[in-house]
C-alpha cells in the first residue's frame, strides 16, 4: 500500500491510501491464446468507465454543490459536529472517486481537507477562510475541467493547501498541548 501525499508530507503512519489504477491494460497479462479475449474485455471495461465518467461528472458537480451548501451553513451557524461531519463525509466521498475518473488533484485536496478535519483537536479553530479555500479550489478545478496529474496550476494549489494544512495542524497541536488540563 502507498501512503497519500499528505501522509508522506506529514510523516503520518496512520494514513494509507490505495491509489486507483485507471489503466486496466496494465493489470492484464498479455500474450498466449487468450490475448484477443483479454483485449476485447479490456476495451469493453474501458468503454464502460468512459460512460461512467459522464455520470461521474454529474455526481461530482452535485457533491460539490452539497459541499458548498454545507459550507454556507457553516458560515451562518459556525462550527458544530454535524457540519464538521458533513464536510468530512462529502470530501471523503469525493476523495474516494476523483482519481479513478480523472481528477487526482481533487483526491489530494480532499485528502488534505479530511486529514485537517480529522486531526485538528478542535475544528472550531479552523478559520472559515481556510475551508473556503478548499471548497473554492475543488469547485474551480472541476469547473475548469482540470483533469489529470500534469496540471501544474492545480498541483500547485493542492500543494499550497497541503502546506497550509500542515502549518495549521502544527499550531493546533501546540495549542492543544498548552491548554491547561
Amino acid at each position: 500500500m502507498t501512503k497519500s501525499r499528505f501522509a508522506e508530507a506529514t510523516n503520518n503512519p496512520d494514513m494509507i491510501v490505495i491509489p486507483a489504477n485507471t489503466e486496466l491494460r496494465d493489470r492484464v497479462v498479455t500474450g498466449g491464446s487468450r490475448h484477443s479475449a483479454y483485449k476485447s474485455a479490456i476495451k469493453a471495461a474501458e468503454d464502460a468507465i468512459q460512460d461512467l465518467s459522464v455520470e461521474f461528472d454529474d455526481w461530482l458537480k452535485e457533491e460539490i454543490e452539497r459541499l458548498i451548501l454545507v459550507f454556507d451553513a457553516l458560515k451562518v451557524s459556525g462550527w458544530n459536529a454535524k457540519i464538521s461531519d458533513e464536510i468530512f463525509t462529502i470530501s471523503h466521498d469525493i476523495k474516494g472517486q476523483a482519481t479513478t475518473l480523472g481528477y487526482p488533484v481533487i483526491t489530494d485536496i480532499c485528502d488534505t481537507l479530511c486529514h485537517l478535519l480529522e486531526k485538528t483537536p478542535d475544528v472550531s479553530h479552523i478559520s472559515l477562510n481556510v475551508i473556503d479555500l478548499f471548497v473554492s479550489s475543488i469547485h474551480n478545478i472541476v469547473q475548469q475541467c482540470q483533469r489529470g496529474e500534469e496540471n501544474k496550476k492545480a498541483n500547485h494549489i493542492a500543494q499550497s493547501l497541503r502546506m497550509m494544512a500542515m502549518k495549521i495542524l502544527q499550531q493546533e497541536m501546540k495549542r492543544a498541548q498548552a491548554k491547561p488540563v
